[in-house]
């Protein structure tokens, strides 16, 4: 069986709506989906709720994404099988998304200043965590550039003249978070990281519970290696796509990033 562990949508920055993601999983029949937007649980319930009127639906998991800050790393951590009604974690998340667009405003500032005139509508942060990749399809939409990964390259990406940083939670407060809220909390795709002994240290001296081993990010070496590291600080291994509906950004399609059930079974089965 094939499952996605790791999916946004318009509840932070991915393009599809809970419902249509829900329906898209369906259709490439993924039987586990999991709902991660960043900073936010806004579409857990309508993916749900889709769930019950789609044929073939796959099983959701409640998730969520949450961006820290690790030195000059930006590391992300996956939530799985939290209580979305925790009031804790709510308005922590809160919290960031109102950052999200303060930050929103400094970006486009820097840009404008460059010669780059894009309008991204702020939402209200209790729907949506806007954040650079909105930015990027602004950018794509007014011609300045052809995909939003060039525009990311040039840019929005960390050392480029339109990032901005943002502020965010250190790993262990985003861990005791998502464990007080009875989740599981996962290191997702350490291969972004491109800093090995950054990873071996935070499995060292944070509370994790596992890390995403499958993701675009990491080829068939760099999966090995995380194995072998999950299975020396005995981890639970996780998997997903990093799906946004984006054009240009692989994976375009939910279910052409193949992760089986079986190689991540523990996170999926944690509550049952």
């Amino acid at each position: 069986m094939l499952v996605d562990l790791h999916t946004h949508s318009t509840s932070s920055d991915g393009t599809y709506t809970p419902a249509k993601l829900v329906e898209a999983a369906a259709a490439a029949k993924i039987g586990v989906l999991a709902l991660t937007d960043h900073d936010s649980v806004n579409g857990i319930v309508q993916a749900e709720a889709a769930a019950v009127n789609i044929k073939n639906a796959p099983r959701i998991i409640r998730g969520v994404e949450l961006g820290t800050q690790a030195g000059e790393a930006s590391v992300h951590i996956l939530g799985y099988h939290i209580d979305i009604s925790n009031e804790r974690l709510l308005t922590k998340m809160h919290e960031m998304r109102h950052a999200r667009e303060l930050r929103l405003q400094k970006i486009l500032k820097k840009i404008a200043a460059l010669g780059y005139y894009v309008e991204v509508a702020e939402c209200d942060p209790d729907n949506r965590a806007v954040g650079r990749p909105h930015v990027a399809k602004a950018l794509v939409a007014k011609g300045y550039f052809a995909t939003v990964q060039e525009a990311f390259d040039v840019l929005l990406k960390r050392g480029r003249p339109g990032y901005e940083p943002q502020p965010k939670l250190s790993p262990e407060e985003a861990v005791e978070l998502l464990h007080q809220a009875g989740g599981l909390a996962v290191l997702a795709h350490p291969s972004e990281l491109e800093d090995k002994p950054l990873v071996n240290c935070l499995m060292k001296n944070v509370k994790f519970d596992g890390i995403e081993v499958y993701h675009p990010s990491a080829d068939i070496n760099e999966q090995k290696y995380w194995l072998e590291l999950a299975q020396n600080f005995d981890l639970l291994v996780s998997g997903g796509s990093d799906f946004h509906g984006v054009s240009g950004r692989f994976p375009e399609q939910l279910g052409i990033f193949e992760v089986l059930y079986t190689n991540v079974k523990n996170v999926i089965e944690y509550k049952q």
